[in-house]
């Protein structure tokens, strides 16, 4: 699609061009350069551009333009009087002998034109919209309605002639001088070959009709503000580049910022002979449409103070899109969080740690954790080249800014092995820093906000990031053995950190991290990473803040800023202290941070987990594949179609529980029940000898309601020997079957059965007596399929334990109203049979799931008691999961 989309955009440039020809013939172009060659005064360079400009405006466009001399002007062109049409409005001033690549020049004669503006806003005549300065050898083009603004100030001295106002009026020459709407790069007329030369005219009077395309006569200044800037970018993106395909967002980026703020025009510019060529640094030139972007950036006031370009720059990582930085996993920092981090080191490393210690941010991006602060031995590396330059003129006292893959360069080498610094991608400066720090003891932090994404992270198209993970230090922890975590990107960043440590003997290292907070929880993804990270660091300090406060995230996980002290140790933290911070608005609206609350993090054992609980009777034997057809469910009623479902249904399963994970966030997303095979898997069958621990680990996950600061949290197995277990159990059961994620269908399809029955899937969920069924219908004609159903058949599973268990009232009550509901429903069954056959209504044991779908065509009355009675049922099994230690209390 990118790429039909600039093959179009290039075949709609070709046709705009040879217009362009058609008005502004190579023959005029001679023309005018022969006269402009052969000039003797200024009035000769006058007369040369007239006529070109009349050629082009007055004699070869039907637009009614004419040209003429108001207030003495070199040129003013405009539509005849009474025209209707938006037309463009060009004041023309030319000078011979001038050097219009120095903003001095380009300031006197824009002098000049503010000054016959403010004759023809005093003598009623319309205000031109655009200006056009030009020489013997360039020329440039200037939005007018930028330098309204001058017209209405009284410090300036009005009194004085237009031709003398650059020698008379300093005050505005000076203004104009430091004014960035005059940072523009002058289309050139000499050097180069002939064809050259006449693109660059024809730029030139490209630029000039845009203005009359875009149907704008004002100018806006730029809102520092994300929605702001995103909206320019994705216009930028829209019309910059002629092969986007071949621009990586990083530079996409670094490219509209330097044309934004004009940072540093020595190195990023417009090629003076070739506007569809942009030059970078090193020489570097990319395709561009260049009339096009220097129309859209004339269309925005560009005079940002220095602060308004430092909160532009702090924005820069938003623009980069998902298919490179959110790819990767990369977010930017928040100011209010990088000055929050520094305040934790300053109390745990020191007050004067920007002194005395060696300072590395290997993810720096555009320097936002580093930029409002000076540091004595700084060192920034990233791996997108771009953001060098995007960061270029913060952080000056750095000792080097360089780019550097820290998963990947100099990972295979040891200062041991490879003394000579020459051998290794890092600066020289760096490798010798560290063989000094280690040597004299120095303290050094390892300070940054590494990328957070993982090879196995699915998006919503089924794509994942496959991938991005396998680097060379992935490499090396998978040897080492430590498990799953080898997919996190900031894991290596952690494990990395701990080898230069460990190679370069910096005994007194510090790592000073932004991460996701889930790896503190340990199991089975991070217990062997958290084994041998905190076999070698002490946590020192921490807190928690919600991933909202970051730019793109979602707000219901926690972010930790955390301090780690290299400490080698024999017994590894299993509890982390944080703190709960949330940014908010005082009522002078400037942004403070508070603290909420405390919460402590706990490792949590892979094998006290609740996930390996709840599977342990699994293990005790082996199970066979159910060799009848069944369906692989996506959710209640929707088969899953593909080729390679994850889901395996046993033999004499009672259905499938997916249960994702081992925390509290992905139970409330990741936990659901189904009564055949599920196509994710992520779960376990549901068997007579797991029941019980099936509906505990059910309940206990989906009745905790996730607050973000605690989504991490993982559970422990339940404390069996408390006297509150036994009856947990039989709440819980009560909970599984009447909870929203509990997806129990009874499916009458002729492709699926596990009866023996050609059609006929049982749902041993349901939890009514077959005999309770019969008596409800058999003496109503209208519910004969239900009856016919029923015929030679057995209670199911469910009911027949809910029979010989007893119930604590809050349980019994949700049950007596089920079953109230369930009758009510009953009678308007029938209603729906032939309308709503996908329901399987017919079917005696049709699941809770399918009494809510008649439910919301014919409600019963005793729903609203149901919902009521389940909710206290809810609440009390909440409290208990705490009782029984799946989850830990913070103190208060």
């Amino acid at each position: 699609m990118v790429r039909m989309e600039a093959l179009w955009r290039r075949s709609e440039d070709e046709n705009h061009r040879k217009n362009l020809h058609r008005r502004l013939p190579k023959k005029t172009a001679k023309t005018l350069f022969a006269a402009l060659k052969t000039k003797e005064t200024e009035k000769d360079v006058e007369n040369a551009w007239r006529k070109v400009f009349t050629e082009y405006y007055v004699e070869r466009q039907n637009e009614g333009y004419q040209i003429f001399s108001p207030e003495n002007v070199d040129g003013f062109i405009s539509v005849e009087s009474g025209s209707l049409i938006f037309a463009l409005r060009i004041l023309l001033e030319f000078k011979r002998a001038t050097d219009l690549t120095k903003t001095y020049d380009r300031a006197r004669i824009t002098c000049q034109c503010i000054h016959y503006m403010y004759k023809f806003k005093q003598n009623g005549i319309d205000l031109p919209n655009v200006i056009v300065g030009a020489d013997e050898d360039q020329a440039f083009v200037l939005l007018a309605s930028n330098f309204y603004k001058y017209l209405d100030e009284d410090k300036y001295n009005w009194k004085v002639a237009p031709s003398d106002a650059y020698k008379e009026d300093p005050v505005l020459m000076a203004d104009l001088q430091d004014d960035a709407n005059l940072a523009v790069y002058p289309f050139q007329f000499v050097g180069g070959n002939e064809n050259e030369r006449y693109n660059s005219l024809l730029d030139l009077f490209d630029s000039i009709d845009s203005i009359l395309n875009s149907g704008d006569q004002h100018s806006y200044k730029v809102t520092v503000s994300p929605a702001t800037i995103v909206g320019m970018f994705d216009q930028f993106r829209e019309i910059a580049f002629r092969e986007p395909n071949k621009i990586k967002p990083v530079k996409a980026v670094n490219m509209f910022m330097q044309m934004l703020t004009g940072k540093n025009d020595t190195d990023y510019y417009f090629l003076p002979r070739n506007r569809n060529l942009y030059r970078l640094p090193g020489d570097e030139k990319v395709k561009v449409y260049g009339v096009k972007l220097t129309t859209f950036l004339d269309h925005y006031d560009r005079n940002f103070t220095p602060k308004e370009i430092d909160k532009l720059t702090a924005i820069a990582d938003r623009l980069i899109e998902a298919n490179e930085r959110r790819y990767k996993g990369d977010f930017w920092t928040p100011s209010i969080w990088a000055h929050r981090a520094d305040e934790m080191m300053q109390e745990t490393i020191g007050q004067d740690y920007k002194n005395t210690a060696l300072v590395w941010d290997c993810a720096a991006g555009v320097r936002n954790l580093t930029r409002d602060y000076s540091y004595k031995n700084l060192y920034l590396s990233t791996y997108h080249q771009d953001e060098i330059y995007l960061g270029d003129g913060y952080n000056p006292e750095a000792k080097a800014a360089f780019q550097y893959d820290f998963l990947n360069d100099d990972v295979n080498l040891t200062p041991v092995d490879n003394p000579n610094p020459d051998e290794w991608k890092m600066p020289n400066s760096l490798f010798k820093a560290l063989q000094e720090a280690g040597k004299n003891d120095q303290p050094i932090v390892f300070f940054t906000n590494p990328p957070y994404g993982t090879a196995n992270n699915v998006q919503a198209d089924g794509s994942s990031k496959r991938g991005i993970a396998k680097t060379l230090v992935n490499e090396q922890m998978r040897q080492k053995g430590l498990g799953k975590a080898s997919q996190q990107l900031y894991c290596q960043f952690m494990f990395r950190t701990l080898q230069l440590i460990q190679q370069f003997k910096l005994n007194r290292a510090y790592v000073a991290f932004f991460t996701n907070a889930r790896f503190f929880a340990g199991a089975d993804y991070y217990q062997k990473f958290d084994d041998y990270f905190f076999r070698n660091f002490k946590f020192v300090d921490g807190n928690l803040l919600n991933a909202g406060e970051f730019s793109d995230t979602s707000d219901l996980w926690p972010i930790t800023f955390s301090i780690y002290r290299y400490q080698p140790n024999d017994k590894p933290q299993h509890e982390y202290p944080l703190s709960v911070e949330q940014s908010y608005l005082t009522v002078n609206g400037t942004q403070q941070i508070k603290t909420i609350t405390t919460h402590t993090m706990q490792m949590v054992d892979e094998k006290n987990t609740l996930s390996k609980w709840v599977r342990e009777p699994l293990a005790t034997q082996k199970y066979s594949v159910a060799n009848y057809s069944y369906p692989q469910l996506s959710s209640a009623l929707k088969v899953a179609i593909g080729k390679n479902p994850y889901g395996r249904l046993y033999e004499g399963s009672l259905g499938y529980m997916v249960s994702n994970s081992d925390n509290i966030g992905e139970g409330f997303r990741g936990v659901w029940l189904v009564t055949s095979s599920a196509y994710k898997g992520h779960g376990f069958n549901v068997i007579p000898e797991n029941f019980d621990r099936a509906c505990v680990n059910f309940a206990a996950r989906r009745a905790i309601d996730p607050i973000w600061y605690h989504n991490q949290d993982n559970y422990y197995r339940p404390d069996v020997t408390n006297p509150l277990f036994s009856e947990f159990v039989n709440d819980a059961l009560i909970f599984t079957l009447f909870e929203n994620s509990s997806f129990q269908v009874a499916y009458r399809n002729p492709e699926w059965s596990n009866t023996g029955v050609t059609g006929k899937w049982a749902n041993q969920w349901f939890w009514l007596p077959i005999d309770y069924v019969r008596e409800e219908v058999e003496d109503n004609p209208k519910l004969r399929l239900i009856y016919n159903d029923l015929r030679g058949d057995g209670d199911r599973f469910v009911a027949k334990e809910i029979m010989e268990r007893n119930f604590s009232s809050e349980a019994q009550a949700v049950l007596n109203s089920a079953n109230k509901v369930w009758r009510q429903t009953l009678k308007s069954r029938s209603a729906m049979f032939d309308d709503y056959p996908e329901f399987y209504l017919n079917a005696w044991d049709a699941g809770w799931y399918q009494i809510k779908r008649i439910n919301e065509l014919f409600p019963a009355s005793g729903y609203d008691e149901f919902k009521r009675k389940f909710e206290i049922l809810k609440n009390k099994i909440a409290n208990n999961v705490y009782e029984l230690g799946m989850l830990i209390r913070d103190t208060k």
